[in-house]
């Protein structure tokens, strides 16, 4: 071989070996993947199952694993088949989730993440079922109401549940497990219906259970038929009059129900109080199964209508009701009565004093005293609630709104020129058929034939829902009471407890009072003595924390001062 050669040949060699090297030092070029994920239910509904597909191309060997990703939580892996893999759950949150699928590569190919699916997960439907520990049971004894809340699907119910006895909120407790227990030893005696609320939140909806008929007997601290006793009392020079009814075996210190009167034309009997004050309203048999003194007082008689009529806002013409209030008024014939505030006649000042003197005379428990009314005394029931909050615990009134202006007006109409001085329980009742006290439309009425203009029953609502009376923060609908002038009955959210009725209820109130309108559908003007039992519960559910014998002698004290500025 020659020298040439030889050098050829080693030159070749040294290529080949340079080549060689530098082949190992090259980087490997990895292959690029595409991830996809479908949803197999979207929409789903919260606890129904939902599987997540992940395609990787090209294709992986299979036993690979995709991880399934919600925002920064992992859901879960599966393992690829084929280049696809799955993962099922339903555990997913309410409202819409962003899933992605991930893979993350081997050493030939690269990893990638999948476009993310928006998952819309929709409230459950819930089943909630109502038992209680003892039924029936006896006055003072412990019952304990359990309900429990079931989905539609899977999972564990959480929220909270309220407890109502009719319309009368109970209480609202926490769900542990879908299940939540109130327990209590003082239901009124008689047949309570006991319903539970489960309000719901964002992965499950709301739901109502069946009612218990809870029957709890009087026992031997039980009370029964008892006694009238006709009475009166002189207040600014005048005679007033009211029927006072004592079931037997009363409590030590018994709950005091008023009940006022409606109009009432009495052109046979002229003045005699009798035939008002004897009036029934159906509250009899209620006072004798939960043991509470029922009180019926007369307002004041017009010997030329021949009508009885309360001095409501604004009815009696004063500047209390300015500008529209000095135009006479319903009552001339009692001008001149000697109220320090102009009031004629001083309906307000002879209630006041007519609890005080009872409270003190049959020791009535002064955080349970309460006053319903209907028509006029509906009216005056209202104004009860603004003027003597503090000494009554809660009100109903029934076809009774709040103010009704002298004369034919345009609303606005006026608000009372002083709120009440502490927070009050109202629930407010109404007919959607009443053409008497029209409940929307700003209607006209006449009292002792003078022309009044009527406020609205979403005008009475907002006012104790509202600052500065009771400072409500929650309501039940968005829905008003009335729309274009006629009841939005078929609109409102349905009454707890009471079949049938819509209204609305505001709660997160000052002192945790409520403030509740029931609508009563196919009803004109009349009081339904079918729901006196309802309107009881309501009462003794929403007791005064603020009333007391403080209270009762800073009032008499002002009495007192009112009586002597009269003389």
């Amino acid at each position: 071989m020659s020298e040439i050669t030889r050098l050829k040949a080693a030159g070749l060699l040294i290529v080949l070996l340079l080549a060689t090297a530098a082949s190992f030092g090259a980087p490997l070029q990895l292959t690029k993947t595409t991830t996809t994920i479908s949803s197999s239910l979207n929409p789903s509904v919260y606890g129904e199952a939902v599987t997540f597909t992940a395609v990787v191309t090209p294709m992986p060997p299979d036993g690979e694993t995709v991880t399934f990703e919600q925002g920064q939580n992992i859901l879960g892996t599966g393992a690829l088949a084929s280049g696809s893999a799955t993962f099922t759950t339903s555990t997913l949150n309410g409202g819409t989730e962003s899933i992605k699928a991930v893979y993350s590569g081997d050493s030939t190919l690269n990893g990638s993440t999948s476009k993310p699916v928006s998952q819309v997960v929709q409230q459950a439907t819930t089943t909630t079922t109502l038992v209680s520990s003892l039924n029936p049971s006896n006055s003072g004894q412990s019952v304990t109401f359990t309900a429990t809340v079931s989905p539609e699907y899977s999972g564990t119910v959480t929220g909270n549940v309220a407890f109502y006895n009719g319309s009368s909120k109970l209480a609202s407790e926490s769900l542990s497990g879908g299940v939540a227990s109130y327990s209590t030893t003082k239901l009124p005696v008689g047949t309570d219906s006991i319903l539970a609320f489960y309000k719901g939140n964002n992965s499950f909806l709301t739901s109502s259970s069946n009612i218990v008929n809870q029957v709890v007997n009087a026992g031997s601290s039980g009370c029964g038929i008892g006694t009238f006793i006709d009475s009166s009392m002189v207040w600014n020079n005048i005679t007033r009059y009211y029927e006072v009814y004592l079931p037997s075996n009363l409590p030590a210190t018994p709950p005091m129900v008023l009940m006022l009167h409606g109009t009432q034309t009495t052109q046979s009997t002229g003045d005699d109080p009798e035939p008002v004050i004897t009036l029934n309203w159906g509250w009899q048999p209620v006072a004798d199964q939960n043991c509470f003194i029922l009180v019926k007082p007369a307002s004041t008689y017009d010997p030329t209508s021949h009508q009885w009529d309360w001095n409501a806002y604004c009815m009696d013409g004063s500047a209390i009701c300015s500008p529209y209030g000095l135009n006479g008024g319903a009552f001339p014939y009692a001008e001149d009565c000697g109220s320090t505030d102009g009031e004629c006649p001083d309906d307000i000042g002879f209630l006041e004093q007519l609890i005080i003197n009872l409270e003190s005379q049959y020791n009535v428990n002064p955080a349970m005293v309460y006053v319903a009314g209907f028509s006029s005394g509906g009216e005056m029931t209202e104004r009860v609630g603004v003027e003597l909050s503090g000494l009554v615990a809660a009100i109903v009134p029934a076809s009774g709104q709040l103010v009704a202006e002298q004369g034919i007006v345009q609303p606005p109409l006026p608000s009372p020129p002083v709120p009440p001085a502490y927070p009050i329980a109202v629930q407010e009742w109404h007919g959607t058929l009443d053409e008497n006290l029209w409940p929307c439309g700003y209607g006209q009425t006449k009292y002792n034939g003078v022309t009044f203009t009527l406020d609205t029953v979403d005008d009475t609502f907002n006012y104790w829902s509202s600052t500065p009376a009771n400072s409500c923060t929650t309501f039940q609908t968005t829905q008003t009471l009335c729309l274009n002038g006629v009841p939005n009955n078929t609109n409102d959210a349905p009454s707890p407890g009471l079949s049938g009725l819509t209204g609305n209820i505001a709660t997160g109130c000052t002192n945790n009072v409520e403030v509740q309108f029931v609508w009563e559908p196919g009803i004109a003007h009349s009081w339904q003595q079918g729901y006196d039992a309802q309107r009881w519960q309501f009462f003794a559910e929403n007791p005064c924390p603020t009333c007391g014998p403080g209270e009762q002698l800073r009032r008499e004290e002002e009495l007192r001062r009112k009586t002597e500025a009269s003389r």
